[in-house]
């Protein structure tokens, strides 16, 4: 008989995590409150590099390089996740991202970057950055798998009716770690962002010193942000805000078209930078802690999570992601 996993939160690291489970033989079901666009898997803008690389501890990074290769399978297994080598474009010249880049001889080359309206600025490009369409890679990875939109019961319950159980609710899980015995602070950060319905952009465009951040579709379509506030659970957005994002994407990109949506969505913010991937108790894992990176770690967070509860050999050093005392 297979083993029944139940996995807590069907965003990128939950369907990372069902996904594994379910390719090891465990019958898998999900169950998410259903958070909507609030959901940072919906909201992101789906880069494939760390955010402010140089200021992330050596965990990080293994992780975001096992996570790559990871994301070459998903997308030939699912096209539709849309994933495109485009590169990106930092604005400003920033010296500790170069000298970081520069010790294991990443590619960096310096670029002067155009703005709409002539202007240029000095920047650094960096080829090997690529991006994913993340509305639709969470529910590809969840197809076949048995999604419940519905809040979940107390995980004592649930622990009675399953062998294996995941807890990856992102912004929303303070309350099961609690449950669980958890010393671990995750808080909601809001990030506002919007899509225009064209813009002359084929590579990822970003500016430290104002959090910009623009990121073009397959489709033409520009995705633009962002926030990083710490509101609690406020999704709404808020027009001086969007406004000068607009502003600024207005700037840097020529032909940029209509504001079509916006929204925000919550980053599951924590105080130790690498994410928290540990047995809680036996048969009982927690997947939480991304911040800013959820995107790019959700592959190899699903794998170790599936490494730890199936007592498989891990391919990253699990001690580094179970920083925190847990468990019972």
């Amino acid at each position: 008989m297979s083993a029944r996993a139940v996995v807590l939160g069907a965003g990128m690291v939950g369907a990372s995590c069902a996904r594994e489970l379910a390719r090891a033989g465990c019958d898998v079901r999900v169950i998410d409150p259903g958070a909507g666009r609030a959901a940072a898997s919906w909201a992101a803008a789906g880069i494939l590099s760390a955010s402010v690389p140089q200021d992330l501890p050596e965990p990080v990074h293994v992780l975001a390089a096992r996570s790559l290769g990871l994301w070459h399978d998903i997308a030939r297994e699912h096209p539709e996740v849309e994933l495109r080598r485009t590169g990106a474009l930092l604005i400003g010249v920033d010296e500790a991202c170069w000298s970081w880049r520069a010790a294991p001889g990443l590619l960096t080359d310096p670029a002067t970057v155009a703005a709409a309206d002539g202007t240029t600025a000095e920047g650094l490009r960096l080829p090997e950055v690529e991006v994913v369409r993340t509305p639709r890679a969470a529910r590809a990875l969840l197809a076949g798998v048995t999604v419940e939109t519905r809040e979940p019961p107390p995980l004592a319950a649930l622990r009675r009716e399953c062998d294996l159980l995941v807890v990856a609710t992102g912004a929303w899980a303070s309350p099961h770690l609690r449950e669980l015995g958890i010393a671990l602070r995750v808080a909601p950060r809001r990030g506002q962002m919007m899509v225009f319905d064209r813009g002359d952009l084929d590579v990822v465009l970003m500016e430290k010193a104002t959090e910009g951040v623009a990121v073009p579709r397959a489709d033409g379509r520009v995705v633009a942000g962002t926030t990083l506030e710490d509101v609690g659970f406020d999704e709404r957005t808020v027009p001086r805000d969007l406004d000068r994002l607009e502003a600024w994407a207005r700037r840097w990109i020529p032909g940029l078209g209509r504001r079509e949506d916006a929204w925000a969505g919550f980053r599951p913010w924590s105080p130790d930078p690498v994410p928290t991937i540990a047995l809680a108790a036996p048969g009982v894992a927690v997947a939480v802690g991304h911040h800013r990176n959820g995107i790019l770690l959700a592959p190899a967070t699903g794998e170790l999570v599936a490494d730890l509860l199936l007592g498989r050999p891990t391919r990253v050093p699990a001690a580094d992601y179970a920083a925190v005392t847990i468990g019972p």
